[in-house]
């Protein structure tokens, strides 16, 4: 069977389609079935245990359209399908070829909707970090962007910036077709300016493509574990006095999610955090260091740097004043480190949260 005429298509809030193409029941396990698609033709998998795939139809080696016709296989926990021409195997849901590295079979979102089946084109994420002129800072944000690619198997994800470093968001959702949906994830603690307007007007002006953009890394209590982390690995002791440092905005809303993100630390700590600020908003980082001395003058005063990565704000964090001062959450990779899975987790939760961007469902 070839299903040629889709049913329907829904038009989500920021203008995305998933077209309707079946209903569940019409799909067999381990069978794949064509589906025609305006001009293209995809394939489609129902696992025994419930899970849906959807790839192009065409073979990556000849063109010709037969992946429906494919093998359904495994290649360890991973669900695969095998070309019925050449027996080239492909990973269902990344696409990877694992016979031979040079291929690629382009991968398709799928997802049951009230029992019907539901396909829309490939997606990007489009990371969306300050930019820095730090070496260490850049080396730091790129492992941390590579490692969410990691975690959203298949799914493009491209660097980009809003200062320092290029290329710009537009300049990246450039390279990529009008028909794929971007949705754009800052790499920023808190949702100021660039996420507001830079990144805003970033998405509005890229129709006829669809974008959207997601908040802000934090707050998030993950965030918190990440500090009490570095504050650790500073040597923290017992009776020292904590200053969280944050880069700082003229946003209102922006200071309130430092604030929260302070609170979430005292809550993780079981102690005082003072929130202060690097730039735009008080108490400024030395301010606050001088203040907690008063309080306690035999006590040291420990810095948690609340900064994504190495770079000029981390400088001026460390010359405040304080005893010791933390690390930023991202570490330069040359010095052995990996992104925290946190930080991995909430950027992905950003994307899944974005409308469409739903798994693969059952």
């Amino acid at each position: 069977m070839t299903l040629t005429s889709p049913v329907k298509s829904e038009v989500l809030a920021h203008g995305d389609s998933w077209v309707t193409v079946c209903s569940r029941s019409e799909l067999e396990p381990f069978w794949g079935e064509a589906a025609l698609i305006g001009t293209q033709q995809v394939a489609l998998f129902l696992l025994p245990d419930g899970r849906l795939f959807a790839v192009s139809n065409a073979d990556p080696a000849t063109g010709a359209f037969v992946m429906s016709r494919g093998i359904v296989g495994s290649k360890g926990a991973r669900p695969t399908i095998a070309s019925p021409l050449h027996k080239d195997v492909f990973d269902l849901e990344t696409g990877e070829c694992y016979s031979k590295s040079a291929l690629h079979l382009p991968t398709w979102r799928v997802r049951d909707h009230n029992g019907m089946v539901q396909v829309a084109p490939p997606a990007a994420l489009v990371a969306a970090s300050h930019g820095t002129s730090d070496p260490a800072g850049r080396r730091a944000v790129a492992s941390l962007v590579a490692a969410v690619r990691g975690s959203l198997a298949g799914l493009t994800v491209l660097d980009s910036f809003v200062d320092v470093q290029q290329p710009d968001v537009p300049t990246t959702m450039s390279t990529l077709d009008t028909r794929v949906p971007v949705t754009i994830v800052p790499l920023l603690l808190s949702a100021g300016y660039h996420v507001h307007v830079d990144l805003a007007d970033a998405a509005a002006d890229a129709a006829p493509r669809t974008a959207y953009v997601t908040g802000a890394l934090g707050p998030d209590q993950r965030l918190a574990v990440v500090l009490a982390r570095r504050l650790a690995e500073a040597g923290l002791r017992d009776d020292d006095m904590i200053v969280l440092a944050a880069a700082g905005s003229s946003n209102a809303s922006a200071v309130a999610d430092c604030h929260t993100v302070g609170a979430m630390l005292e809550a993780e700590l079981g102690r005082e955090v003072t929130v202060s600020f690097i730039s735009a908003a008080s108490p400024r980082v030395a301010e606050a260091i001088r203040a907690r001395r008063v309080d306690q003058p035999h006590n040291r005063v420990v810095v948690a740097s609340y900064l994504l990565a190495p770079g000029y704000f981390a400088t001026l964090a460390a010359s405040a004043g304080a005893d010791v001062t933390s690390a930023p959450l991202l570490i330069d990779p040359g010095e052995g480190s990996v992104p925290p899975p946190e930080l991995v987790a909430i950027v992905s939760e950003l994307y899944r949260s974005a409308p469409g961007n739903s798994p693969h469902q059952s």
